[in-house]
């Protein structure tokens, strides 16, 4: 009887402790969509560690914090500012109590006409894409290490 209180206490802890785990990754990605949409991307570069990996739905492999504010700031009036972004949270997995990986689906919405290489975003125009981000955390504070941003091609599901 006693092995099952020790266990069933176990269980509770550990839900609970995952349950605490996913609300904090949720108010980063929360805190980086309303980064986005206010144009602040050197806020939202700060959800990232120091050493960090983030590659692009263009393929481009940014490492650094440094650099990845960098490479923002280069696309920003282009490519950023004239958007709005929805990140729709879809699901995490605890890897330990120090690291997780989640999924999300990201909705851009032009705001206004811009230009890409090879043409025009018209206002309105919608895209998705799926990201898998990688958190670790370290002197109890929940940083991103990993972000690949995939374009998906027709609506998600």
């Amino acid at each position: 009887m006693k092995t099952i209180h020790l266990l069933l206490l176990f269980c509770t802890t550990t839900f609970c402790l995952g349950q605490n785990q996913e609300g904090e990754l949720k108010k980063i990605i929360s805190q980086q969509e309303s980064d986005w949409n206010k144009n602040d991307m050197k806020s939202f570069s700060q959800a990232f560690s120091d050493d960090a990996v983030l590659i692009n739905f263009l393929g481009m492999y940014w490492q650094g914090k440094e650099n990845i504010i960098t490479e923002f700031s280069h696309i920003n009036e282009c490519c950023i500012k004239p958007t709005s972004v929805k990140f729709d949270w879809i699901d995490s997995k605890t890897l330990s109590e120090n690291a997780a990986v989640a999924h999300m689906k990201e909705t851009l919405t032009a705001k206004e006409d811009y230009a890409v290489p090879g043409g025009v975003v018209k206002k309105g125009t919608v895209n998705s894409k799926f990201i898998t981000v990688v958190f670790e955390k370290k002197n109890a504070v929940w940083k991103i290490v990993s972000m690949q941003v995939t374009q998906v091609n027709g609506p998600p599901k």
